[in-house]
C-alpha cells in the first residue's frame, strides 16, 4: 500500500493540526506573558485562590497577547492568573462572536500550563494541554 492510500483525514483535520503546531511554537512567548501576570499578582499581593473575590481581583493581572487580537491568527491567547483552566462565558463570546476565532488559548499562571480550546464544542473541553 502506498503512503497516499493512508491519507483518510479531512482537510479540516490537517488545518487544525497545523494551527495546534503553530500554537505550540508560541509557547516561549506565552510563558513570558504568564510570567508578567505572575509578577503583577506578586506586586499587588493578590491571591491565586479560587474564591470569587480573589478571581475578580486577579483579572487586573490578566495579560492578553496583542497579536492574537488581530485578523492574522486563528486563536486568541490570554492568561488566567488564578488556577482556573477553563474559559469564562465572556472569553467564549469574545473569541467566537467578536473576534471570530476558532481557537481559544489560556495560559494558567500558577501551573504554567497552556490550555487550547476549539469552537467545535463551544470551547468546553481542552483539545490540547501544552
Amino acid at each position: 500500500m502506498n503512503k497516499l492510500g493512508c491519507l483518510h483525514q479531512s482537510p479540516d483535520w490537517y488545518h487544525k493540526r497545523q494551527i495546534l503546531n503553530k500554537i505550540k511554537s508560541e509557547r516561549p512567548m506565552f510563558l513570558n506573558l504568564m510570567s508578567k501576570s505572575g509578577k503583577c499578582m506578586q506586586e499587588h499581593g493578590l491571591s491565586q485562590s479560587l474564591d470569587s473575590d480573589s478571581v475578580r481581583e486577579a483579572i487586573q493581572c490578566e495579560t492578553i497577547h496583542p497579536f492574537t487580537l488581530s485578523a492574522f491568527t486563528e486563536y486568541t491567547f490570554h492568561t488566567h492568573p488564578s488556577q482556573i483552566t477553563y474559559p469564562s462565558d465572556m472569553d467564549r463570546k469574545t473569541t467566537l462572536k467578536k473576534l471570530k476565532k476558532d481557537f481559544l488559548v489560556i495560559g494558567v499562571v500558577p501551573t504554567k500550563k497552556i490550555y487550547v480550546y476549539h469552537k467545535a464544542d463551544n470551547f468546553e473541553k481542552p483539545i490540547a494541554i501544552i
